[in-house]
């Protein structure tokens, strides 16, 4: 098993930093654990690794791990067609998710990849989040 520990933390100075690129609220909690190095996600640093790729294989496999999903965004779809569009987005069935519900979607490319797989809140008939 291998545990995290803390560390020594993350060079900042390795980092071109700009007004566009902004830190998680759990950025000072992540460099304490200390970080190998990050990649920009969404405008945000992101923390890559604290570990060797495959000790946190294998960790994420028999334990846990934990990520900072901060750098996520909702995203809200509204308007007299927003039920129409939100469909055209996954190929789950929306008529089976009543108001107030939250569903697990994919959000799937016209080739039938996957783009991404969010949570879908209906908040009224035309209004859903994903997020």
């Amino acid at each position: 098993m291998t545990v995290v520990t803390a560390r020594t933390p993350f060079d900042m100075a390795t980092v071109q930093r700009g007004a566009r690129l902004r830190r998680s609220p759990f950025y000072e909690a992540t460099q304490r654990y200390g970080p190998k190095g990050f990649t920009v996600y969404n405008h945000t640093l992101f923390p890559i690794n604290f570990d060797d790729f495959e000790a946190e294989y294998w960790h994420l496999l028999n334990h846990v791990t934990l990520w900072d999903v901060a750098v996520e965004r909702n995203v809200e779809v509204t308007g007299p067609d927003g039920f129409r569009f939100a469909q055209l987005l996954t190929c789950r069935d929306l008529s089976k998710c009543a108001v107030g519900q939250g569903k697990y979607v994919l959000i799937t490319a016209p080739d039938g990849g996957i783009v991404n797989d969010p949570v879908m809140l209906r908040l009224d008939e035309n209004t859903f989040w994903f997020a």
